[in-house]
């Protein structure tokens, strides 16, 4: 049986030799494409073998017989039957038909036959070429596919519409400095989904080439991409402060990496960050005054090294520097590592006044311990140091002139008797010349309230003098003035066992003093000290900035491999394989077309 003629075309050898018409040259052209095609897909060089009939009359014509194969000629269709559906001419349907081939020699090459492409017959329409093909590409890696389905819809254009066909070539044609087409293209209604993905495919390359991109755009690109690229992204410095998402299970690494100090405590223990907590303790643990820390500490930043050594000489040479005492949470450590630090007070008035005043009041508390176990040569030390501290402060404009006036008055009076010593007491405490000293209306309510008080007890000592009043009985039995009762009676009780007679009968006066007033039968107020408890306290710990210098937490992932780092590439072909599959009338759940995932497994 001879053959019919292929493609309908009349035998070469029966037309008179006469010049190619310009339709001629141009199908000439198209099938010559069509060949190189199929010869990058089928990974063969473009010889003439398989060149157009066209271009190689001397290679003999298929028979109608023969069975067609990846990459082969179009099937012949017989000249008496009209052109399947969806086709306009033989030239389409005849440049479909080779993309066809194209096709199914790709996805054979790539494991992955399509026995129904290989096998379509002349009359498939257009509608189920386009099936064909798609189903083809669908196992293929994504953007393999999309390079398939943009060869196919040049001369198949059901497959893809021009906005698709328009991201797919820029898709293939992107590389590490190209800046991807229709980034600021508007977002597609009716696939919101494709288009997000689209876009941070956008953000990505821009962000990796550009390192300009706003942050809420870079938020959707830490909820979406792989982990360990994001941790590129971090260590490369793309990623701003700000594109911290507020919510989500990646907020607290994603907070730990770039505002560690943000994090709180609690959350460094869901982390497990174990060296930060180490590092935040340390602080806190100095900020209590507990310098055993500094032999202790481990895991720390090169600041807090510095810090600890700075500590360690001073506790070694007893002189502490202003670049320390000018940091307030520091003060407990330094006056422990410290105490008998020798202080420039006109240069340091805030820690100095702090500290002396402190020092004081623990000389004078001293001081009646060991009166009360008759170490008089000790307490008369001890009296004395209080005593050099109190001149020297006194003499400091600051609030802690008026606590050293204080504490001389009290001194006067203890070692005192006479007229003039309630004179020269209440001289010290008492408001002073314009320009003379500090102002008293220039101290906290507090601290003016317990100066009046402290003269009116003064006043009622110089009229009624009472040799075995004690001045002070919470300071006796080293109790805050104004203790509760559980606290003093504590420390009355173990005085008590520590002492001998004598030392008892003294604790005991002072016990029965403080009973006196608190059933409101003291006939004379104790004299307080000091003035301003509150203002001498230690600072509280947890005002200590242990979130300071906090150094961005580590990564935890390992370097993105090749198919993390194409994710977002990925993703945006899987939207162009995912409109072909609705172009083609194929199902788009997620078993039968690829979708985008909305965020990233990686985490």
């Amino acid at each position: 049986m001879t053959s019919g003629p292929l493609f309908s075309h009349p035998a070469a050898g029966d037309r008179p030799p006469a010049a190619l018409t310009r339709q001629a040259l141009i199908e000439r052209e198209r099938q010559r494409r069509l060949a190189l095609i199929e010869a990058r897909a089928t990974g063969s060089s473009p010889t003439a073998g398989n060149l157009p009939a066209q271009d190689n009359p001397q290679t003999p014509q298929q028979t109608d017989s023969t069975q067609p194969h990846p990459g082969s000629a179009p099937a012949p269709r017989p000249q008496d039957r009209q052109l399947p559906d969806g086709f306009t001419s033989e030239t389409a349907w005849q440049a479909a038909q080779q993309a066809a081939r194209a096709v199914a020699a790709a996805a054979r090459a790539a494991g992955y036959p399509a026995p129904h492409l290989e096998t379509e017959t002349p009359d498939t329409t257009a509608h189920h070429l386009a099936q064909y093909i798609v189903s083809a590409v669908l196992p293929l890696p994504p953007l393999t596919a999309v390079q398939t389905l943009l060869q196919a819809g040049t001369w198949l254009e059901a497959l893809l519409t021009p906005r698709h066909a328009a991201r797919a070539r820029a898709l293939l044609g992107s590389g590490r400095a190209y800046k991807p087409a229709g980034y600021s293209s508007p977002p597609d209604v009716e696939n919101d989904e494709a288009d997000a993905a689209w876009q941070r495919y956008a953000d990505y390359t821009r962000l990796t080439q550009y390192g300009r991109v706003t942050a809420e755009a870079q938020q959707k690109l830490l909820r979406h991409l792989p982990l360990s690229v994001i941790d590129d992204l971090i260590d490369d410095g793309h990623i701003a402060v700000r594109a911290v998402p507020p919510h989500g299970d990646r907020r607290l690494y994603l907070q730990a990496r770039l505002t560690p100090s943000e994090v709180s405590t609690e959350d460094l223990r869901k982390l497990g960050w174990t060296d930060e907590l180490t590092r935040r303790e340390f602080r806190l643990r100095l900020a209590r005054g507990d310098i055993a820390v500094l032999d202790e500490a481990r895991h720390l930043t090169d600041a807090q090294r510095q810090l600890a050594a700075d500590l360690t000489q001073v506790h070694s040479t007893g002189r502490i520097p202003t670049e320390l005492s000018a940091q307030k949470w520091l003060w407990p450590a330094l006056e422990r590592l410290a105490p008998q630090a020798q202080i420039h007070l006109r240069r340091d008035k805030a820690f100095g006044s702090w500290y002396v005043v402190r020092r004081m009041h623990r000389a004078l508390r001293a001081a009646h311990r060991m009166q009360l176990s008759k170490d008089h040569k000790r307490a008369d030390s001890l009296l004395k140091h209080a005593q050099n501290d109190a001149n020297a402060l006194r003499e400091i404009w600051t609030p802690g002139s008026w606590e050293a006036k204080n504490i001389l008055a009290y001194l006067l009076v203890l070692n005192g008797s006479g007229d003039e010593t309630y004179d020269r007491a209440l001289e010290l405490i008492s408001p002073t010349a314009p320009g003379q000293g500090p102002r008293e209306d220039q101290l906290p309510g507090t601290g003016r309230a317990n100066l009046e008080h402290n003269r009116g007890v003064l006043r009622q000592l110089q009229r009624h003098r009472e040799d075995d009043h004690v001045l002070n009985p919470y300071l006796v039995l080293d109790a805050p003035d104004g203790a509760p009762t559980q606290v003093w009676k504590d420390k009355w009780r173990a005085l008590r066992r520590a002492l001998d007679e004598d030392g008892e009968a003294a604790v005991n006066q002072a016990k029965d003093a403080i009973q006196a007033r608190e059933r409101g039968r003291a006939p004379i107020e104790p004299f307080l000290l000091p003035l301003m408890p509150s203002k001498w306290a230690a600072p509280l710990a947890e005002a200590a900035p242990v979130r300071a210098g906090t150094p961005q937490m580590p990564r935890r992932s390992a370097p993105p491999t090749q198919q993390e780092q194409d994710y977002a590439r990925d993703q945006a072909a899987r939207t162009i394989i995912r409109a072909a599959c609705q172009n083609a009338g194929l199902p788009t759940t997620a078993e039968a077309c690829p979708t985008p995932v909305s965020e990233s497994g990686n985490e």
